[in-house]
């Protein structure tokens, strides 16, 4: 599979004029991360390309930036070939979906669970035993990272871990398994180090994103005999501490200790009456009450976006949350 996606792949990629490198909205360590490695894999060929972003911050990932190429989705862009990362779903795209409609070729590259509406594409890999959409770029493309010169594979190397650091939430998920460890060991003969990528990912946190989680974590509230976890965060707060919710690391990773849960829910308003709603379980499966509402992820992590003032949306997730745990 290796040999014959790289031979497409970069078929596809020589052929075009203009090349798009997206991913998810709200977008994570994972998806935007395997944009800015492709993005080298692609340079190293001699190829240039521009990832799409929604206009997030990316200063968390400025480790890694130092040559990315990045812009915020303008509504009339075009490009010959688009690159959709960490993401299947044309609704998972939201406004960037638009990004397909004048695409002559269309690359998808994901390791989520199979959701409705896929986006359309010229070459699809799609596979849920990857622990990151890194993890995939890495093995598929492999041949050629190898015969890159050490610094380049270096620097590959280090993306890759921190695509798995996100996806893993370091190493604590169920998805942290033997071949994770293998390709992590594989990454540190290529010279990453592993205490530099945790402090650079995981340990750079302001004192004001520390105040934006403090006050979010203020608000928890308990259901279903304590097994239920909610908490929110909403503009309001995001205004008081003149923070950006969108380059923060996931606030939900914080509660993933308590004791004695069955589900958590993590609210944050993206905009007024908008949220995204993150959910972890290791009881039921989250994917498919994301799928519900055109939301995607794995079995124990998943999200999606919903309408309505917090406690409708609250009551709505409560319900379905509730509806999975009696069919235990």
């Amino acid at each position: 599979m290796t040999e014959n996606f790289s031979e497409g792949f970069f078929a596809l990629a020589q052929q075009a004029q203009n090349i798009a490198l997206t991913t998810h909205i709200a977008s994570d360590g994972d998806g935007m991360v395997s944009a800015i490695i492709l993005q080298e894999i692609l340079r190293q060929s001699g190829l240039s390309s521009t990832i799409i972003t929604d206009g997030e911050d990316l200063s968390r990932y400025s480790f890694l930036m130092q040559n990315c190429q990045y812009r915020a989705f303008q509504g009339d862009e075009q490009f010959d070939l688009v690159i959709v990362l960490d993401c299947h779903s044309l609704e998972r795209l939201g406004e960037r979906s638009a990004l397909l409609k004048h695409a002559r070729s269309v690359v998808v590259m994901d390791h989520h669970v199979s959701e409705h509406n896929p986006i359309p594409a010229d070459l699809t890999v799609i596979d849920h035993h990857f622990v990151s959409v890194g993890a995939i770029i890495y093995r598929l493309l492999e041949p050629q990272i190898k015969s890159l010169q050490p610094a380049i594979r270096k620097f590959i190397a280090d993306g890759i871990y921190v695509t798995i650091l996100n996806d893993t939430n370091n190493f604590s998920n169920s998805n942290t398994t033997a071949e994770v460890f293998a390709l992590c060991a594989e990454l540190a003969r290529d010279g990453m180090q592993a205490h530099l990528m945790h402090q650079a990912f995981l340990q750079n946190q302001s004192a004001q994103e520390m105040l934006y989680v403090g006050n979010s974590l203020a608000n928890i509230k308990l259901y279903h005999h304590d097994q239920i976890l909610f908490f929110h965060s909403d503009l309001a707060l995001a205004a008081r501490l003149k923070i950006d919710p969108s380059s923060l690391m996931s606030v939900i990773r914080y509660v993933q200790g308590v004791a004695n849960l069955w589900a958590i829910a993590y609210f944050r308003e993206l905009k007024k009456g908008v949220w995204k709603v993150s959910l972890r379980s290791l009881k039921i499966n989250v994917q498919e009450i994301a799928a519900k509402y055109g939301g995607g992820g794995h079995r124990n992590a998943a999200g999606l976006t919903l309408k309505g003032t917090l406690s409708e949306v609250q009551d709505q997730i409560l319900q379905d949350i509730s509806a999975a745990i009696k069919q235990l």
